[in-house]
Order: structure tokens, then sequence, then C-alpha cells
């Protein structure tokens, strides 16, 4: 969860907080390919863009792994996938049949990938530039996701919301319950694209505004928020009195009667039928 004034941390593990560059000189790490043995754990991130010759790869997928500890990078733009070792800055292109990608997300790397090793990545601040065949790469910070947007918009941003949104399950009872009840509810969520917290929680309600559908009398819908300084100075903040992402606020009639935040994320569906009574 964020407050107002994000602070700069790592995130607990492989993926930090608040930018690939943290995770890139981080240790300790491994050095270089084990390249006998398979490596997995690899799922997609989406905190950075591709960018190949100065233009956005389109169609681009990185991954990451807590067991490996390395950055994959896939793409038709470069000659070849890519592995970054963070702790060495060692940059490796492996064939492409040497790299499984599977369903919901996920890769890995089957044995002795490895095409060739080329000169270490550089580290410009907060981009990630690395030279591979004579192609120009680099890994930029994604933009984040601002203002107003509906739970499509979302998934079209982040293909790892759409994911995480497809994997949750809600509670049948209480999404019939939802769809029963007879009060027009809005509910505006509050969120940061650049907040992990968010990234965990926010696909739950996604998933359940996908089950009530558009027909429904409960409306969800999503509010982007600038990181840093902007957070404060952002309007509808000021409007709601917003401390902390996420933060779902819940309104019948226009008029707010409660809000979920903390743990209540955990069930959206079931915090927002115990707000409307219902539950």
């Amino acid at each position: 969860m964020h407050n107002r004034s994000p602070s700069i941390g790592a995130r607990a593990g492989l993926i930090c907080l608040v930018g690939l560059t943290v995770l890139l000189v981080a240790g300790p790490l491994a050095a270089q390919s084990p390249t006998g043995q398979r490596q997995s754990g690899f799922s997609l991130i989406d905190d950075y863009v591709l960018e190949v010759g100065g233009t956005a790869s389109k169609g681009a997928s990185l991954y990451a792994s807590s067991q490996t500890k390395a950055i994959l990078v896939v793409s038709q733009d470069l000659p070849a996938p890519v592995l970054l070792w963070p702790r060495s800055r060692r940059v490796e292109t492996l064939q492409m049949l040497k790299v499984a990608r599977r369903p919901g997300g996920t890769a890995e790397i089957l044995p002795d990938p490895v095409i060739a090793v080329h000169a270490p990545f550089v580290i410009d601040t907060p981009n990630v530039k690395f030279l591979v065949d004579g192609v120009a790469a680099a890994l930029t910070p994604k933009p984040a996701l601002l203002g107003l947007h509906g739970a499509s918009g979302m998934a079209e941003y982040s293909s790892v919301y759409g994911q995480r949104a497809e994997a949750y399950v809600p509670q049948d009872e209480l999404i019939e319950k939802l769809l029963q009840q007879g009060k027009m509810v809005r509910v505006r969520v509050f969120f940061g694209s650049w907040c992990p917290t968010c990234g965990q929680m926010v696909p739950r309600i996604m998933k359940v505004a996908q089950r009530l559908g558009a027909e429904s009398l409960i409306q969800v819908e999503f509010y982007g928020l600038p990181k840093g300084a902007g957070f404060s100075a952002d309007p509808e903040v000021k409007r709601f009195g917003i401390k902390q992402v996420p933060t779902g606020v819940v309104l019948v009639d226009g008029k707010e009667i409660g809000r979920i935040s903390g743990d209540q994320w955990r069930s959206p569906e079931g915090t927002l039928s115990s707000l409307l009574g219902i539950s």
C-alpha cells in the first residue's frame, strides 16, 4: 500500500518497488547463466517498456525470475531473446527454441541456450541500455496510467493486470447478491500503476466488475494517480481526501457510504456486499 508520499525502496525478493534500476544493481545475485541447467520461475512484468533503436517495441515481453534472478527480454525487433544478469551486468543472447513461453504469462529457459555474450549493459538512470549484434536497445520506465478508465482499459494498459484479473475467482453467491440489489452504486478505485500493492489487489475488483457486467446497477471505474508530488496535487485526491492507494470509494446515489482499503481488498465483492448491507 502506498501513501501520498511514496518512499524509495525495494520490493522483497527480485522485483523492486520503484524501478528496474534498483533491481539491476542489487546483490547478491547470480553472476551468469548456469548453462547446463533448466532456468525457470520467469513471470511477465510490465513496469518497463523495451525500446529498440529509440522506438517502443510492439509485442515485446519482459520476464523476471526470483529463482534465476535475471531479466528475460523477448522481441521480434531483437536478433534473439536476451538475458540480463544484474550482478555482472552480463548480456546474453539465447536460442529462441530454448525459450519456452507458457500460458498464464510464465516462461522457462532450457539447458545450454546461450548463443553469445555481449558487452555489459549500462545503467543510464532510469533506463537500462544494451547492445546486441549492433542493435541498440533500452528498458525504459512505462508511463503511469492516469485519469479515469474502465476495467477493459486497465487490461489494455497492463497485460499483468489482465492476467491477474482472470486468475481471481470471486464468490459466486456474493456476485449474485450484488446483481440483485436495487441501488445505483458507483465504485471509484483510486490506484497507482506504479504501486505494487495496487498491481496485486486492483485486478480483483476488475474481475468483479467483469462479472457484474455493463448492465449492472453497480459500476466500477478506475482513477490512475501520479507518483510523488503529483499525487497530493491531483484535484480528485483533494476532492475525496485520498490518503493512500489503492482506495475504493463506494457511492450510492452520489453519496459516499464507505471505502475499500487495506485487507478488505482481498475480497472486494465481500467488502462491497457488507457496505451495501447485503452480505
